[in-house]
């Protein structure tokens, strides 16, 4: 199957440059029979790879050793599941991936495009062609990018996949993820062979607005469920770490955020249009560095992959492509002169300029904090990029809540009392109630100096967000009532819904805003973060089973909480089907650990939290080489704050010497099956162990997860075709 699939990778390869060719031939001497050619032979690319990709799926669902890639991200027993999502966790398969998307949305675009006639579209014809072929060349030429390359001889056994990868929410974000990456290159694509062209009528924004919405929404999606399972996997119980890779997907959505907004301004005001062209560009070039990123091994991160043979044609690529587009949009410059200037900075369309300039601001920081370990040998760590990051979010949370507010063409001073002065005097009040609260509810500290400004943005970004909530909620009423004025016989709630359906771009718009601001309220929460770390001592009890039980009768205290040390078992758990068989490829070793939780006093919550030990094994011999450590974090979660505690290290008692072995010695228990000897290796189990449990307090966590879960529903309004009126 290894030569199918390298067969179907060079067919596809072929297959693009005999399009290029036949494109380009076709725009040079206007031969429609050569442009219809090569949209044919583009259209069939898609069939390729969607085999290829096929063929790599049918053998990581066999576990076919005899294929690398399948050898060193698979096993005989891992889950089928996981066998068959595995095909985008390591680089070579998400790059096959990711070239599968391009091909099925270039798909999509050639057939929406099929009945247009205008010189822009071969031109879009070509450049998707060319990415296309880019990254098939890729998957022949470069090993680390060659999916179906063969392992010789044949394995003994797979490697298998990432622990960390086998967590619910790392099944869904790469492919949401992915999607929002490739899917851009529709609307980038869309708008060069405009540009290329010089037909910048504004005929194509219908078309790019809706393939950018795509590309955001998803993007926005994958970063929001990336942060849920850093959340719930990791164990260090926090959501984003400004890792690399997590920074490499936050550039190009901020990057769209601003394009999808300063399009408003290029549709009503006829501005920003060199800006636009200037941003979707910028915006598809961040979407591949981000790829080359994560793939390319320059930069180490939990997400990314090790050092890769692809990272120099990659950033060649990346950097010709840029120079050429930004060198065209400059030769067009004079096309792209705006039609009227700003009038008022404080106006509507002064509110999103500035929202695009802190926006790209923002990306540039983030830019330069991503690639410092390179330009200056130092790597910025998360206090650099919050402390800057920090108030630029509050003054989007500001842009975010004044712009609906404002008027196209004046100032806010003239009508600061008719529409700014109510919802100001809500975020006064809002902000002014939730220190009531937090003195009440939260610990503080009164010592630090970073604590108190810490405070600070804590009430100002609260304070804004209902600012924000309560100009939104005018709007609506505005809305409302105008709708309810003019047609007669809608209840209230009736005259919303239906405003909302017809006019999804403003009012789901506004629901979007809504949910950023729940979100970053619960970032606000953060500023009260509580963490702490204890140890406890346990003691050997015996156990008839194949289960080490240690207990324990320390009790630790963190803030309201009263953590009770109970068990702490050393237990095998069976990675895949039990009935086939139990060795040592499949046995993951578990500790875990049990807490009996009091608040103020009162019973709480059971909490059981683990370590889990992962089997490494040797793919050329099968023999077990290594334990790798994952975590199982607990998390008592409240509408105030998380409880949230993670298993560490476990020690001898006196603190001497190397941690013992404890996973290695369980997995020589397990497996002996003469009593006696049994016996004396559990007698070889330290009978006093301590174990180190970190706590954290976070509150206001679940206003981020409500704010994600109602980011992906308004986003999902305004995307998908409902309730708009049929052209």
């Amino acid at each position: 199957m290894n030569d199918l699939g390298a067969v179907c990778l060079i067919s596809s390869f072929s297959i693009l440059l005999f399009s290029i060719i036949q494109t380009g031939y076709g725009i040079f001497k206007n031969d429609s029979r050569a442009l219809e050619l090569g949209r044919y032979t583009l259209m069939a690319n898609f069939a390729v790879i969607l085999l290829a990709f096929i063929v790599l799926v049918v053998q990581l669902m066999r576990t076919d050793l005899s294929n690398y890639y399948v050898a060193m991200h698979s096993s005989e027993h891992l889950p089928l599941f996981y066998k068959i999502t595995s095909v985008w966790s390591g680089s070579s398969g998400s790059l096959l991936f990711w070239n599968l998307l391009l091909s099925g949305f270039t798909f999509i675009v050639l057939w929406q495009t099929k009945d247009l006639l205008n010189e822009r579209i071969p031109v879009m014809h070509l450049s998707l062609a060319v990415i296309a072929c880019f990254f098939s060349f890729l998957a022949i030429f470069f090993p680390d990018a060659q999916p179906f390359r063969e392992f010789q001889p044949t394995a003994v056994a797979g490697r298998g996949l990432n622990p960390l990868l086998q967590h619910w929410a790392m099944i869904i974000h790469p492919p949401i993820l992915y999607i929002g990456y490739v899917s851009f290159a529709i609307p980038f694509a869309i708008a060069s062979s405009a540009l290329i062209t010089g037909q910048l009528s504004e005929n194509w924004f219908r078309f790019v607005r809706r393939w950018s919405i795509f590309s955001w929404f998803f993007l926005g999606t994958g970063i929001l469920l990336g942060s849920k399972w850093a959340y719930e996997e990791l164990g260090w119980g926090g959501y984003w770490a400004w890792d690399p890779v997590e920074n490499a997907s936050l550039m190009p959505w901020l990057l769209s955020t601003a394009f999808l907004h300063s399009m408003i301004i290029q549709e009503r005001r006829g501005m920003l249009k060199f800006w636009n062209m200037l941003l979707i560009i910028l915006a598809f070039h961040f979407c591949l560095l981000g790829t080359w990123i994560t793939r390319s091994g320059v930069l180490e991160g939990p997400h990314s992959f090790s050092k890769s043979s692809i990272g120099t044609p990659f950033i060649v690529f990346i950097g010709a492509s840029f120079l050429f587009y930004l060198g065209i949009l400059i030769y067009r410059k004079d096309r792209l002169k705006p039609e009227r200037n700003l009038e008022a900075i404080t106006s509507k369309e002064g509110s999103f300029l500035l929202n695009n300039f802190l926006l790209v601001i923002a990306t540039l920081s983030i830019l330069l904090g991503v690639f410092s370990p390179l330009l200056s040998g130092v790597e910025y760590k998360a206090p650099w990029f919050n402390s800057w990051g920090v108030p630029a979010g509050i003054l989007l949370i500001l842009l975010m809540g004044a712009a609906p507010l404002l008027a196209w063409r004046k100032g806010a001073d003239q009508i600061f009392f008719t529409t700014l002065l109510k919802p100001l005097i809500a975020g006064v009040i809002g902000a002014g109630i939730y220190i009531l609260y937090y003195r009440s509810n939260f610990s503080i500290s009164d010592y630090s100096l970073g604590d108190v400004l810490g405070e600070v943005y804590s009430v100002l970004t609260v304070g804004l967000g209902i600012f924000t909530i309560a100009g939104i909620a005018q709007e609506y009423h505005n809305g409302i009532q105008a709708r309810r004025s003019a047609i007669q016989g809608e209840n209230y709630f009736q005259a919303g819904f239906r405003m909302l359906l017809k006019n999804k771009r403003r009012y789901g718009g506004y629901l979007v805003h809504l949910s950023m601001v729940i979100l970053f309220i619960g970032l606000a929460g953060n500023a009260f973060k509580q963490n702490t770390s204890v140890k406890f001592f346990y003691f050997l009890r015996f156990s008839p089973t194949n289960e080490l039980i240690y207990t324990s009768d320390d009790t630790a205290i963190l803030g309201d909480y009263t953590i009770s040390a109970n068990t702490l078992k050393i237990k095998p758990i069976i990675n895949g089907d039990p009935e086939a068989g139990v060795n040592h490829r499949n046995v993951i070793v578990s500790h875990e650990a049990t807490f009996e939780v009091k608040k103020q006093l009162k019973d709480f919550d059971t909490m059981v939290t683990e370590r889990r030990y992962y089997p490494q094994i040797s793919h050329l011999s099968g023999d077990f080489e290594t334990h790798i450590p994952t975590s199982e974090p607990s998390i008592s979660s409240t509408p105030k704050e998380d409880l949230y505690i993670q298993l560490g290290a476990i020690e001898h008692a006196d603190l001497s010497d190397e941690n013992p072995d404890l996973p290695g010695m369980f997995l020589d228990f397990f497996f002996t099956r003469d009593p006696a000897i049994k016996a004396a290796k559990y007698l070889k189990f330290p009978n006093q162990i301590v174990a180190n449990l970190e706590v954290w307090i976070n509150p206001m966590v679940k206003f981020i997860w409500a704010g994600s879960l109602m980011f992906f529903l308004s986003g999902l309004l305004i995307l998908l075709p409902i309730g708009e009126d049929k052209k």
